[in-house]
């Protein structure tokens, strides 16, 4: 099982809430935050973290916005 961090926005407060859930990968924790925002009308966007580093995020209107695991290389001589 892996820990994820759920920072879910609202328009009742100005800090988000922060939720820690238990899932075995992503599909499972992705489903977790749409019932999150399903919950009440007042949520607005969830920030999924994992080791503190953003995997991705999910607002109310099922727009779904993956980080990319971008890598830098530098050039060798």
């Amino acid at each position: 099982m892996r820990t994820f961090s759920l920072y879910v926005h609202s328009t009742q407060s100005s800090t988000p809430l922060l939720a820690f859930e238990l899932a075995d990968d992503e599909k499972t924790v992705q489903m977790m935050a749409e019932r999150c925002l399903a919950e009440s009308p007042t949520r607005l966007l969830v920030e999924v973290r994992e080791d503190d580093r953003l995997l991705f995020t999910l607002d109310r209107d099922g727009g779904l916005q993956r980080r990319l695991n971008v890598e830098c290389q530098l050039g060798r001589s």
